[in-house]
């Protein structure tokens, strides 16, 4: 894992604030303190809206903007825009949301850690780097 930065997606977060895998929040919480985790926008927005309370609310969105976040900017949406285009036309539906989260990962030269099997299918298209969970 060198010195690579990683966007990770809402599917890894989800369980690493479970806490059900020692592991992974050994590795998670490592490379947050070497300052090699990344988040955007759209993943915050997916966290948040599954707060279960206001306190949790609170919690999360200090936790989350506390990381540096890659910005959905122009050429991010350009991205976007032509991986879905590419996709559709061959006949791969993915998920909006999971489009633009390769995109970010994909625009800022991250590699994108997750737990979704459409990323994995994005890759397989696309110059998407995974590092699977």
């Amino acid at each position: 894992m060198s010195s690579e930065r990683f966007l990770v997606d809402t599917t890894v977060w989800v369980k690493y604030l479970r806490g059900l895998d020692i592991t992974l929040k050994d590795r998670i919480s490592s490379l947050v303190l070497e300052g090699r985790v990344y988040t955007s926008e759209i993943i915050i927005m997916e966290i948040l809206r599954g707060a279960k309370s206001d306190r949790e609310y609170n919690m999360l969105y200090q936790d989350f903007l506390a990381l540096p976040q890659l910005a959905i900017n122009h050429g991010v949406w350009e991205t976007a825009w032509k991986t879905a285009y590419t996709l559709r036309k061959i006949g791969v539906n993915i998920p909006m949301a999971d489009v633009i989260i390769s995109a970010v990962a994909m625009y800022h030269k991250c590699a994108l850690m997750h737990s979704d099997k459409h990323f994995n299918l994005l890759a397989k298209h696309t110059g998407l780097k995974i590092f699977e969970i």
